[in-house]
């Protein structure tokens, strides 16, 4: 069969705003076409900071009262001053308190990870996502979305009929959100931005229920791997194992397509690792324009991308920018453009509200960058598909941008065939 896809006007000459406005106009059709979602396997909670010059100038001046939290709070004032955003991780369990005594509370708790983060705007569209989720606390499902589905013994259930679980309550990672033009001392911040502090190394949500269902569940949709950075080394292979083979299931039971979404990868050699062992059983991977940078390579983005793919036989390899988006990939050219322009809105739309946004708009206060990358015909045997982003110089939040920048690329390469 051939596939056919909307497009979001194809001449040149047709202003950014006209095409992502198209976009709005189709929306309704590409979310009646979507298959279903599987995603895991990252999910936990966020406590949420805005934080003020006040705040700001506690976080420099303030030390730690243990060797770890020390040590984390120089690595982030170190941050804070070279501009520097992403995760830290402090190996502190009980770091939570003595951070919040710096910071104050929080002004509210979310759910956070790229797998619950991105099914909550799925959820918000009307989809519903299964999701891993093992840790079942009260303060989890309570920042778990509604629409969410989690698997249990013989089906699936919406998230909000499964009753919680007794326990400790897993720390919620601290999210410093850094508004444009914040300054204290010798910082000041030239683009908004956040810090996400994490207390302990991340525990994988390996629902076993999940790992059961989420094979049959797949078939004809998307697949989405995230969180596989951070984890403790002892565990990691066992670990990694048992996610790959949940990719490699869902592949075999014909996803559409199976992403791994990367993030912060702190130690030498982790990200080899990751992609050593699951590599063989994504089709894509994507991530952002700094972990770009970072962890592949500076220069061309695109070149680089194209030979991360190369090195990892991907179909596709996606970065997500601030003023674009690029898809370099051996597929449909108009379909990734799509899938780029549907994520770069649906995290707009997030950045303009603070949240996930049910109906699309796009953004009064939006630009559209008139230098991105070029979008060209093969580089390293990969075509490049290049979109300008709907950029907001003030967002509301940051937090979860390129989650939910995911949740948008993947509804189109999870749409059905016409």
């Amino acid at each position: 069969m051939v596939r056919t896809v909307s497009r979001i006007s194809a001449p040149a000459s047709v202003p950014w705003l006209d095409r992502y406005s198209e976009l709005v106009e189709n929306r309704s059709d590409l979310l009646d076409r979507c298959g279903p979602i599987v995603a895991g396997f990252s999910a936990t909670t966020d406590a949420l900071h805005h934080v003020d010059a006040a705040g700001l100038a506690r976080l420099l001046a303030a030390s730690g009262s243990t060797p770890s939290l020390a040590e984390g709070v120089s690595t982030l004032q170190d941050w804070l001053r070279a501009g520097r955003d992403g995760e830290l991780f402090i190996d502190d369990v009980a770091a939570e308190p003595a951070l919040e005594a710096i910071l104050g509370p929080p002004a509210r708790v979310q759910c956070g990870g790229t797998s619950i983060q991105a099914s909550w705007s799925w959820s918000e569209l009307g989809l519903n996502p299964l999701l891993a989720l093992r840790n079942r606390s009260a303060r989890q499902l309570r920042a778990t979305p509604d629409g969410v589905r989690l698997a249990v013994e013989g089906g699936t259930v919406p998230a909000g009929s499964v009753d919680a679980e007794p326990g400790v309550p897993v720390p919620s990672n601290h999210v410093l959100e850094l508004a444009r033009g914040l300054s204290a001392d010798d910082v000041h911040v030239t683009r908004s931005s956040r810090i996400t502090v994490v207390m302990a190394r991340k525990q994988l949500q390996l629902d076993e229920h999940f790992l059961q269902r989420s094979a049959e569940l797949v078939r004809g949709g998307v697949g989405l791997v995230s969180g596989l950075n951070g984890l403790a080394s002892a565990s990691s292979a066992d670990v990694l194992g048992v996610v790959a083979g949940a990719a490699a299931a869902w592949r075999e039971a014909g996803a559409r397509l199976v992403h791994l979404e990367l993030a912060e990868y702190a130690r030498p050699g982790e990200l080899g690792r990751v992609m050593r062992l699951l590599g063989p059983h994504v089709h894509s991977v994507g991530m952002n324009g700094g972990e770009l940078t970072r962890l592949v390579g500076a220069g061309d983005p695109a070149k680089a991308a194209a030979q991360f793919a190369t090195a990892f036989g991907l179909r596709r390899v996606v970065v997500h920018a601030d003023r674009w988006a690029m898809s370099v990939h051996r597929g449909d050219p108009a379909t990734e453009e799509l899938a780029l322009a549907a994520g770069s809105l649906a995290a707009a739309n997030r950045a303009e509200e603070g949240r996930p946004r049910a109906q699309w708009r796009v953004p009064a206060e939006a630009s559209f960058a008139v230098e991105i990358p070029d979008a060209v015909s093969k580089v390293e045997g990969y075509r490049v598909s290049v979109v300008a982003t709907p950029y907001l110089t003030q967002p509301r939040s940051t937090i979860g941008l390129g989650d939910t920048f995911v949740s948008g690329d993947l509804l189109i390469q999870g749409g059905t065939d016409a």
